[in-house]
């Protein structure tokens, strides 16, 4: 260590310069710090409070313009959706609708074959063997026929004895009858048939006129009739006296 070195350092008052400086870096470091904290708040303490008010104030306004906007489309959603139910519903009904209206056609075809299985039938008088093995043969092709019309809904109505409905059967005849009273369908012409509820064919009937009225009687029938004089024998003339 020189000389120079080993000697003391004077006291601070020695350099009032120095120490005044050392002041105003400290205050300037400190208006520095006070800056730094107001730019990133955007504003001074004393403008704060009325912007951030009128931020809140917009910040409201667009969440409920928001909320609003959100509302309409969960309302046009609702409404799509509700459009899209009763589309859907529309739709399945008229393919129902038509699956009816085509099973109905097709059935009307096939009943005029059933007809004719059950005429032969009526008819048909069995006397040799052969026609015993022709009878069986048409009866099976018959019960399979009345068997697939059954699987597709088809039933056949019960009309003998049953009160005369025009939504159900077609009088095309009005007879006496003593076994079944007035308007009570006493004989099928042509059953009738329905696909589930519906009716597809009516069937044609006669419906009865009630008990026949008795033959009326002669007027004489039972008073004591009076002898005609052709019916009377000649008397033998009386004689003269002489």
């Amino acid at each position: 260590m020189t000389a120079e070195e080993k000697q003391p350092m004077p006291p601070e008052e020695t350099y009032p310069e120095l120490q005044e400086e050392e002041i105003n870096v400290e205050a300037e470091l400190e208006k520095l710090i006070l800056e730094d904290r107001e730019a990133e708040v955007g504003t001074s303490p004393s403008e704060a409070s009325p912007d951030l008010n009128e931020t809140l104030r917009q910040l409201q306004q667009e969440l409920e313009i928001t909320r609003q906007k959100l509302k309409e489309k969960e309302d046009s959603y609702i409404r799509l959706y509700a459009d899209f139910e009763n589309y859907r519903k529309r739709t399945q009904r008229e393919q129902e609708e038509l699956s009816q209206r085509e099973r109905r056609r097709f059935v009307l075809e096939i009943l005029p074959v059933v007809d004719s299985f059950e005429r032969a039938q009526q008819q048909l008088r069995i006397e040799t063997e052969r026609e015993r093995e022709l009878h069986n043969s048409y009866q099976s092709v018959y019960r399979l026929l009345v068997e697939s019309l059954k699987k597709m809904g088809v039933s056949r109505m019960k009309s003998v004895g049953q009160p005369f409905d025009p939504s159900l059967h077609e009088a095309i005849a009005r007879q006496p009858s003593s076994e079944y009273p007035e308007d009570v369908i006493v004989a099928e012409y042509r059953p009738g048939y329905k696909l589930g509820d519906v009716v597809i064919r009516h069937a044609m009937v006669a419906v009865s006129a009630g008990s026949p009225s008795p033959e009326p009687s002669s007027p004489s029938e039972g008073a004591n009739p009076q002898p005609r004089a052709e019916d009377t024998p000649d008397a033998s003339p009386t004689a003269p006296s002489p």
